[in-house]
């Protein structure tokens, strides 16, 4: 079992052209020079020359995979990344420990025939290894390794064992040439159990007999066009809510895989309706996941909006009053914008309570809300309940005197305005105080100062509007 090696004329002693494809890549990232970074080689390898690659590192007493390729696990059986060179077998050991010890002397790819005297000659192996840098700085081994002799043996013990139905069709064709059928030259056991028929039973069957028959329709138009296109199809079929064929247990869902093969084609078929069912089940999850959290979000914003609202009136409330003047007085700093604050009484409300009755009360507090909320810019203004019968403004870029027409319009419209109210017409007039905001106020200040101004309107006499300028204010007096 000892390898042959060739350090020279590799290319012209492989059985194939990928050994002169890798050669050609490695030497493109290595420039002629020393070993060259592992990445830099992998990167530029195609996808079908990489599922042949075992990336191998030294340890103190050995080799281990750190990558091993797909194609070769399917031709071992087994995944050998993370093992170690020889666990399996342990005469690979010595031959990589040979083959190393020549690659090392030569610092140059070499090329290694392994004859392995096995029945059938399915193990006879060649390797091309390449010496590499890891990331680390370290040394690693790049072999790509394809089976040499035994091919056909091997070929046919990955057909006979794999997980996948296979399907080998012939296509048929009429008289002036075109495809009207495809049977089936040969299938593999796992293609037998999938169709639920006995171990070779398919053979010379047509594709639309073996599938139901929606599923049939769709499978046999994929054939004729990967037959005449000559490229291979992909796609996911479902099974589920038809007839299936007589006799045959379908599965739900099947993945299906077509190529070309000489005037027919090749079908490979694996059940994947756990997965699919999985993933509906997932979908279905998600989305009453989604629909929950959808729900509680808008229950949190009607939380959240009716923290910030007042019942009675719809206004804003003391909290969405104090939180937006922050935010303007803010904005008013960064922007360098006037601003002012209406505070507002109704005058003697209680007395209106005594007569008519709280409910009474509460229908003129909601007209007065609309007057309120009509008079001002519902894009930017903000009015807010924050008492039984107090409200007040918030007026951004909006200086004192406006802000002081307005108070003064709004006064005027209140007193002059008649509401029927509980078989009567009741009349109500209201106290303004009006103050502007400046760089060196705070919320706090620019209340009291608007509370100010309001309580000298109520000792001067009520209807009227009184305006704060700091620590003096100067009345406008109306009286009905």
């Amino acid at each position: 079992m000892l390898p042959e090696i060739h350090e020279t004329a590799l290319a012209q002693h492989a059985s194939g052209p990928e050994v002169a494809r890798v050669l050609r890549a490695y030497a493109a990232v290595s420039g002629g020079g020393s070993a060259p970074p592992l990445r830099n080689l992998l990167g530029v390898l195609d996808p079908d020359l990489l599922h042949h690659v075992e990336v191998l590192a030294p340890e103190s007493d050995g080799w281990r995979y750190v990558q091993y390729g797909s194609a070769l696990m399917a031709a071992c059986g087994f995944d050998m990344t993370g093992r170690r060179v020889g666990e399996f077998l342990p005469a690979m050991a010595g031959i990589y420990n040979r083959l190393i010890a020549h690659l090392r002397a030569s610092g140059a790819p070499l090329l290694a025939v392994d004859r392995y005297p096995d029945p059938g000659n399915a193990l006879f192996w060649e390797r091309l290894l390449l010496p590499c840098r890891g990331a680390d700085g370290g040394e690693r081994v790049v072999a790509h390794v394809r089976p040499r002799g035994g091919r056909e043996d091997l070929l046919g013990a990955v057909f006979e064992a794999a997980q996948d139905g296979v399907l080998v069709l012939r296509g048929v064709r009429d008289a002036a040439g075109q495809l009207v059928d495809a049977t089936v030259m040969t299938c593999n056991p796992t293609a037998s159990r999938l169709l639920g028929l006995e171990p070779g039973a398919p053979e010379g069957a047509s594709v639309l007999s073996l599938f139901p028959p929606r599923s049939g329709r769709e499978i046999w138009r994929r054939c004729q066009r990967v037959m005449e296109s000559r490229q291979a199809d992909r796609c996911e079929i479902d099974l589920s809510g038809q007839e299936a064929r007589q006799g045959c247990a379908t599965p739900n869902w099947l993945r299906v895989s077509i190529a070309p093969l000489a005037d027919g084609a090749v079908i490979s078929f694996v059940d994947v309706s756990d997965l699919r069912n999985a993933l509906i089940a997932a979908e279905r999850a998600q989305a009453a996941l989604s629909a929950e959290i959808a729900r509680r979000r808008r229950l949190e914003d009607e939380l959240r909006r009716l923290s910030l609202t007042d019942e009675l009136t719809g206004l804003a409330n003391r909290r969405a009053f104090l939180r937006h003047l922050r935010r303007e007085i803010r904005r008013m700093r960064r922007h360098g914008e006037p601003l002012a604050v209406i505070a507002m009484d109704l005058d003697h409300f209680k007395a209106i309570n005594d007569a008519h009755g709280h409910p009474a009360g509460d229908v003129l507090l909601v007209g007065i809300a609309a007057l309120l909320h009509d008079a001002t810019r519902r894009d930017l203004d903000l009015v807010a309940r924050i008492g039984g019968e107090e409200f007040m403004l918030i007026l951004p870029r909006t200086g004192r005197d406006a802000a002081c027409l307005l108070a003064e319009r709004v006064r005027a419209a209140l007193a002059e305005r008649r509401w029927p109210v509980a078989g009567a017409e009741l009349r109500v007039t209201g106290s303004f105080g009006v103050t502007a905001f400046d760089d060196h106020a705070d919320p706090r200040s620019l209340i009291a100062q608007a509370d100010a101004a309001l309580y000298r309107a109520k000792r001067s006499g009520r209807n009227r509007v009184v305006v704060c300028e700091g620590p003096v204010t100067r009345s406008h007096t109306s009286m009905v």
